[in-house]
């Protein structure tokens, strides 16, 4: 090969050998190899993600997808962090990749909300009309539908977003490659994956309730402080700045209660479209070995389950589906689903022939490993009806406790009197009120007060209603008035 040459002719001569005679030449114009020009290490232009960042992202687990796709993007795009929202992942349905004190800033905010709009068509990626500016940070937004799954990807930096045409398509290319990678996660999902993604589901919305009750504690405090401030003329007498503001938190409170009060869409999914999706599959599983399938579901319509539920519910169908098309003499599959007050009971089953030695074993071996930490109970026997019945009942709700939260613990320590004390102080009576209705003294309510404020760790009668609020410790109930004795006539 000539020596600075891009693209050379190689030529393959056999010299002759003892036992064999030598092959032809060929001829010097013709090309048995042509030598490939190497693949640049960097990109051919800058601003370009990296090709071994692309490859990456495109083989990563499903927890460390933000990661590199941020890890790909810096590159073409500077930023602080990236934001990757999936309503339909099998894991987190959000992953922020930052710097710690940034996740702290941006992990409160509804990423699920706020970047819910039309999804584009499939295979395709578009930039979202995201507002410019997000908890102090400039930020821009695209979304990428593969398959049946849509991600948006949120950018975010402390500075301005200059975001160039190669920098879009960048951005595009990257969002659509994690929605790739998250469609093959959501079709096959690793064992553990899918009770990983029910336990953060909780864990979220634990965080969020609390953080829901002790907004709308300093919220309740906020407007009976401003109406006594109005004194005995109401809102009519304030000046316009408390209205307002009386107006403001009254709104604010109303809407930490229809939150409080509403479902998280992005962590459910219907169980008829589940099941649609299912049967949809298991359909095309046994096509080629011409099974009928008859499927139905025993669910209201309208009712939703935990994602994870429901995509463990197809994985069941669908494994059962691919074991039937192995079994001698089977032509039906029957599919059905049933939705229960706890569980979703999922039974699919075949005509075909008796079990082979060791196959029950094998069969839910492989479905309990990708079921894993859901506590399902699966069950392979066989029918007279329909021969293999696999039966699989998951659970909706968690048996084991929830855990105890530091304010539980807290608030576990304070004796009788300071727990009816505290009650008390949530309802919003002051001390020579609480003192009237516990028949004390006043002197005696502030020593309770100032115990309760150092057991619970809270400097303010304000956090301690706050806290109180986070570990469901409410008001109690009104005292019914006392009947008016009726003089007698005459």
């Amino acid at each position: 090969m000539t020596d600075g040459a891009s693209w050379a002719t190689i030529t393959l001569t056999m010299h002759e050998t003892s036992a064999q005679p030598s092959l032809p030449v060929a001829p010097a114009h013709g090309r048995l190899l042509q030598s490939v020009p190497p693949i640049p290490a960097e990109p051919c232009e800058p601003g370009h993600p990296p090709l071994g960042a692309l490859a990456d992202l495109a083989t990563t687990s499903s927890a460390d997808v933000a990661k590199l796709a941020r890890a790909a993007l810096t590159p073409a795009l500077p930023h602080d962090a990236l934001v990757l929202v999936t309503s339909r992942a099998p894991a987190l349905p959000v992953q922020i990749a930052s710097a710690r004190s940034l996740q702290e800033r941006l992990a409160p905010i509804d990423w699920c909300r706020i970047t819910d709009t039309r999804a584009p068509a499939e295979g395709t990626a578009v930039r979202l009309p995201l507002a410019d500016t997000l908890a102090g940070l400039k930020v821009a937004a695209w979304c990428a539908q593969s398959g049946p799954v849509t991600v948006r990807l949120v950018v975010a930096a402390h500075e301005r977003l200059d975001i160039e045409p190669a920098a879009e398509r960048a951005a595009m290319l990257i969002c659509m490659l994690a929605a790739a990678r998250v469609r093959g996660i959501d079709a096959d999902p690793p064992p553990g994956t899918l009770a990983f993604s029910r336990t953060v589901s909780q864990e979220r919305e634990r965080v969020r309730a609390e953080l829901n009750s002790r907004h709308a504690a300093t919220l309740s405090t906020v407007l009976r402080t401003l109406r006594a401030a109005t004194g005995a003329g109401g809102a009519r007498s304030a000046p316009p700045e408390v209205s307002e503001a009386i107006d403001v938190a009254s709104r604010a409170l109303l809407d930490l209660e229809a939150a409080d009060t509403g479902q998280d869409e992005a962590e459910r999914t219907l169980v008829g479209t589940a099941f649609a999706h299912a049967e949809r599959e298991a359909r095309a599983i046994v096509h080629a070995a011409r099974l009928r399938v008859i499927a139905d579901i025993d669910a209201p319509p309208g009712v939703s389950v935990a994602y994870a539920i429901g995509q463990a519910a197809r994985v069941v169908t669908c494994a059962a589906a691919l074991n039937a098309t192995h079994r001698a003499g089977a032509d039906k599959l029957r599919v059905l689903w049933k939705l229960g007050d706890d569980a979703l009971t999922v039974t699919v089953a075949d005509n075909g022939g008796d079990f082979q030695p060791g196959e029950p074993q094998a069969q839910l071996a492989g479905i309990e490993r990708r079921l894993a930490g859901l506590n399902g109970r699966i069950e392979l026997d066989a029918s007279p009806q329909w021969g293999i019945t696999l039966t699989c009942r998951l659970p909706l709700y968690d048996v084991a406790a929830a855990p105890e939260t530091a304010a539980a613990k807290r608030l576990a320590e304070l004796r009788d009197r300071e727990r009816e004390v505290l009650e008390l102080m949530i309802a919003g009576l002051r001390n020579r009120d609480i003192a009237e209705r516990l028949f004390i003294s006043v002197r005696t309510v502030k020593f309770h007060v100032s115990n309760i404020l150092q057991k619970l760790d809270v400097d303010s009668r304000t956090a301690a209603i706050a806290m109180a609020h986070s570990a469901g410790i409410s008001a109690p109930a009104a005292p019914e008035p006392a009947l008016t004795p009726v003089a007698a006539a005459g």
